[in-house]
């Protein structure tokens, strides 16, 4: 089950459910993940039937309860398909389930994909965007939402001359940053690495989202990890990551994907 282990990565090849348990108790400061679908990429994850979903989802997240920090968030992207001319309802059962079961949700945050795939029926707009839903077993997460924030600089009590010396050289007085909003717009690309999967989501998207609430040297898991986009933003952030993956060959696509970056 444990596939690797070193200061900063930990890997489980396993199914969720069985991985979950072996987490230390409120070790994990953050989740950021995509999970499958529901009936989309069956050829990899198998697939959740529609009407299975909320049920699925309220099990794997109250397995997670234990591991997760008192202050600690999940953010899911998840997205609703399109069938015989009708939206899907699983991803609307699925929030009621997950507060049925406890669980607060902050907030629906937006991915904008300016360049998203142009699918779906021509009578109707090209689908160019996909919902985060932020949840906690808290009314009060931990967050800092000015990390992906501007620099504020009409904020009360700051000057823009202050922020130099009087020999012109900058000093330690910098302006404080706005919130961000709740959307981020992250083009859908290929990826340049070498390491694939058939569900890939962007690095800079798993990197607001993370940044938005994990404290500093905190732990982020991802229980879908994929090719480990998330354990890489987190690496780049200077978190910890925790990623569980069924597939052994994507499992070892974590472990040399995470090293080609932490060894260049």
């Amino acid at each position: 089950m444990l596939f690797h282990q070193s200061d900063d990565l930990t890997v489980y090849n396993a199914d969720l459910l069985d991985a979950l348990p072996q987490l230390a108790p409120q070790s994990i400061d953050s989740v950021v993940t995509s999970p499958p679908y529901a009936m989309q990429r069956k050829s990899t994850y198998g697939g959740v039937p529609e009407a299975d979903y909320p049920e699925w989802t309220v099990a794997w997240m109250r397995a997670l309860k234990p591991a997760l920090a008192e202050r600690g968030s999940v953010m899911i992207n998840i997205s609703p398909h399109v069938r015989g001319g009708m939206l899907s309802d699983y991803v609307l059962r699925m929030r009621l389930a997950l507060r049925a079961d406890g669980w607060f949700e902050h907030d629906e945050l937006v991915w904008v994909k300016p360049n998203g795939f142009p699918a779906g029926a021509k009578a109707r707009p090209t689908r160019s965007w996909e919902s985060v839903f932020w949840y906690s077993l808290t009314p009060k997460p931990w967050a800092d939402p000015t990390r992906n924030g501007n620099e504020n600089t009409h904020a009360p009590g700051f000057h823009r001359a202050a922020a130099w010396n009087h020999v012109g050289k900058a000093s330690n007085s910098t302006p404080p940053r706005a919130n961000c909003r709740n959307y981020v717009s992250v083009g859908v690309g290929r990826s340049t690495s070498g390491f694939t999967h058939p569900a890939p989501y962007p690095a800079r998207l798993a990197d607001w989202l993370m940044k938005i609430n994990t404290p500093d040297g905190g732990t982020v898991l991802d229980p879908f990890a994929g090719s480990g986009t998330t354990a890489v933003a987190a690496h780049a952030n200077g978190f910890k990551s925790v990623a569980i993956e069924r597939d052994p060959q994507y499992a070892q696509m974590i472990v040399d994907r995470y090293k080609s970056v932490t060894l260049a």
